[in-house]
Parts: structure tokens; sequence; C-alpha cells
């Protein structure tokens, strides 16, 4: 009987394999997705295409360039960084194993271009390719479950060219698989930072108002009809609290709630023009600069015209 030398060692042939490595994303200048939805998203610093200094990731929908939620958009990266392949169904995949696990036509092509120090310490350029397509059976079973029931799809990757197909679980595949812009577009009506904001001009219930603000040294004084020191957390609380429940493209067919122009300090975006319309009874759509954008919860509106009425009613 042939002697087997790794019966000498504590370790299997799977601990073996030189596995493929995922870089951390340091400096990513472009992300391109192919899939379900296909769109690219870029770096961009000090963008004249936002009011926010912390927006540094944009794409492109229908002409105009719309800013992304930069720690969407750096989770996003992490989650594909912390992957960390071992679980190997093939280590050197023919073409009738690609097919099999549905990585010929891979359902999601991720390609990102990063920047990387070299070895004197010199930005290189490179592009890391990840192809991600759910596990065929798991598609099968969820396509047969009875409605109401949730499925659980593992998937299988491959890194650019590589002979290794990894399968990783449903909750990184859930992941993997939240690439579209709505996945990674800001969810908030708007997310100016408040201290940015000089007037907002109101209208609600047929009446208008004006609050003003005074910058002073560590912090702004809010004027209404020439009374100053109001206390404006609540309203600037509820304001950051329109989130979307859903993005949506839909024209306002119901009575306007409420609407807002919000003034900024910002050559590129002086003014963000907010009105709130009746929707359904428990939410209201937003619609943004004439654009319609999402749906969001009524209660939340509700708060936001009860912060008005405490400002402006005493």
């Amino acid at each position: 009987m042939k002697h087997d030398p790794l019966d000498e060692y504590d370790a299997v042939l799977s601990d073996m394999i030189d596995h493929d490595e995922i870089p951390a994303f340091d400096h990513v200048t472009k992300i391109q997705f192919e899939g379900a939805e296909t769109y690219s998203i870029t770096y961009q610093e000090n963008s004249t295409d936002t009011y926010s200094d912390g927006d540094s990731y944009f794409t492109q929908q229908n002409g105009k360039t719309l800013p992304l939620d930069t720690s969407k958009v750096d989770g996003y990266l992490r989650s594909i960084t912390n992957l960390n392949p071992v679980n190997y169904v093939s280590y050197h995949a023919t073409d009738e194993e690609l097919r099999a696990y549905g990585l010929d036509a891979p359902e999601l092509t991720i390609t990102v271009d990063y920047i990387l120090e070299g070895e004197d310490g010199e930005e290189v350029e490179d592009t890391f390719i990840l192809y991600v397509s759910p596990d065929p059976e798991d598609v099968k079973a969820a396509e047969e479950a009875q409605d109401g029931e949730e499925a659980e799809l593992s998937a299988y990757i491959r890194v650019g060219e590589s002979q290794i197909i990894y399968e990783v679980s449903s909750s990184s595949y859930k992941k993997l698989a939240a690439a579209s812009r709505s996945d990674l577009r800001h969810s908030e009506v708007i997310w100016a930072d408040f201290s940015d904001v000089q007037r907002i001009d109101i209208s609600l219930e047929g009446n208008s108002y004006t609050l003003t603000s005074e910058k002073g040294k560590d912090n702004s004084t809010w004027f209404y009809q020439g009374e100053g020191g109001l206390d404006i957390g609540g309203l600037q609380s509820s304001l950051e609290n329109l989130t979307a429940d859903e993005f949506t493209d839909e024209r306002p067919t119901q009575k306007e709630e409420i609407g807002l122009t919000v003034y900024l300090d910002n050559e590129s975006f002086p003014q963000v023009e907010i009105k709130l319309y009746r929707y359904d009874g428990s939410r209201c759509l937003a619609v943004i600069d004439g654009e319609s954008v999402s749906l969001v919860e009524r209660a939340a509106v509700v708060d936001l015209m009860e912060a008005v009425h405490a400002i402006v009613l005493g």
C-alpha cells in the first residue's frame, strides 16, 4: 500500500489550494455592472453634480448625473472584499461545469477599476472582475415554491478567468445581487448638511411661511417673522427622516400635502424644491425639483407638518 505524505499532516487537499484573492478596494475609480441592470459608477471628488461634500460616487440615469450614497457603495465594495472564497466546488472548471453552475452566462458581472500602491510606492491601476450566478437548482426550487415561501438562494462565483468555482452563502449572494441604482442611491429625500441650509420656504394648507437663518461662530440662529432663537431641531429631524419606502417615477394625481423650498449655501445647488403629495392611506409621493422620486411613509410627512405647525403657530 502506497504511503500518502498527507497522512503525516492534519491537512486535506483543499488546504493546499492557492485560492483566488480579492483585494481591498482603497481607491476605486469605476464600477461596472452587467446583468439585470447594466450601468457604471464613477468616482469623482468635489463634484458639482451634488450639494453634499460626502458624495463621491455618481452614475447616469435618464441623461442626468445621479449622486449615489457613498456609505452604500463602500459597503457594497466591502461585501465583495469580505467574501473570502474557500468553499470551492471545482478547482479546474471545464466548460461543462461552467454551464452547470450558471457561470457560462453569469447573472451578474462586476468589474471594479481601482488603484493600489506598487512595490515602490507608486500608484498602479488594476481591474478586478467577479462573475456571480445563483445555484440553478435553488432557482428551480424557488420557481416551484408556494406563494409566500421565501427561497434561500446560494450562488456560485468566479474571479476573472480563474479555473476555480466557489459556492457562497445565500446572505452573501443577496448582498452581491443588491447592485441596482436604487439599491445604491440615497434613500433620504434630502441629504444636505443642515448647516448649509440658509432659508426654508414652506407651503402648507394654503398658507406660506418663510424661515431664515444667520450663521454664527458656532451655529446658526433661525428666525420666523423677525423672531429669532427658534428651536429648529424638530423640523430638521423630520426633514432628515423623510426616506424612500420605494423609488418611483409615477406622477402625482392627488393633493399636495406640503411643499418646501430649501435654500443652500452651495453655488451649484442653491435650492432644492420638495413637494409631498398624498398617494394612499399610508404613503406620500415625493417630487424633487419637479421629478417624482420616491414614496415615503405618510407618518413621516405628518411629523414634518406638525413640526412646521409647532414653529409657526407657537
